[in-house]
């Protein structure tokens, strides 16, 4: 099911579909259309969820983001949008198991073994990855299927029945396998966010001040006044990242009543 909030500072059309199989993935209306968003918003968002994020990253920020709000009386506003609370805001987006990549072979014998450790996909918000690693006349070629695309092949070289170490591109993992004879494999799996929630804000916090006043606005008119107090004001950290990814929610909900006229 969906929430109206969560929608919004998601800003993924309805067409995209559900993959229950993403880390934090729920229902989108379907006749929600992705809202073009003006420079302002989408400066924003890129300190939120990277440069081009994927809908991996935009679930698994979006989900802390509306359990920091639950956690305040600034709840009321999403209610206020929509009282249908339909995502779990305790959602556990931690367990190891959601970002340990899933290998298929899917022909040959011969196995692949994973090296490594991922990078952090925040600044560039690409979290989900997918491979296929082939084999063939004594070559291995990797291709990354997920963006940024990229392919490379290279003869391999056993030693003591295991090849050199061969990267795969952009995940910060590598393999090595114990065959030159023809297989094939498929690696997908997700990146996971490192940046703190207090990262974030100091992020937030270098935007420029003709920006800020962009998304609070310069009258004294509410909401927009409480979400300004609180970034600005407010002791607690909750309420200052609150408050802005609040004014970020119901300034592309104005957008969305303007376009849907």
């Amino acid at each position: 099911m969906f929430n109206h909030a969560r929608t919004l500072l998601v800003n993924m059309s309805g067409t995209s579909g559900y993959f229950p199989d993403y880390p934090g993935d729920e229902l989108i209306p379907a006749d929600y259309d992705q809202i073009e968003l003006p420079t302002y918003l989408d400066i924003f968002r890129m300190r939120l969820f990277g440069a081009s994020p994927d809908r991996a990253m935009l679930n698994y920020r979006t989900a802390q983001l509306l359990q920091l709000i639950a956690a305040t009386e600034l709840q009321y506003y999403v209610s206020a949008l929509d009282p249908r609370l339909t995502y779990d805001v305790s959602r556990d987006l931690i367990h190891e198991n959601l970002f340990q990549p899933k290998i298929k072979r899917t022909q040959g014998t011969g196995q692949l073994t994973l090296l490594g450790s991922t990078i952090s996909p925040d600044a560039s918000g690409q979290s989900m990855y997918q491979f296929q690693v082939e084999i063939a006349d004594g070559d291995v070629t990797v291709q990354r299927l997920s963006f940024p695309a990229a392919t490379t092949t290279e003869p391999v070289v056993l030693t003591n029945s295991l090849s050199q170490i061969i990267a795969l591109p952009y995940s910060g993992y590598s393999f090595r396998v114990n065959t030159v004879n023809p297989a094939r494999w498929a690696i997908r799996g997700f990146l996971r966010p490192t940046f703190s929630l207090g990262e974030i804000a100091q992020g937030l916090r270098s935007i420029g001040e003709p920006h800020l006043l962009q998304l609070f606005g310069i009258a004294d008119v509410e909401p927009f006044v409480t979400f300004r107090n609180c970034w600005n004001k407010h002791p607690e950290f909750a309420y200052q990242l609150g408050g802005l990814v609040l004014a970020l929610i119901y300034r592309t909900e104005e957008l969305r009543n303007v376009s849907s006229k």
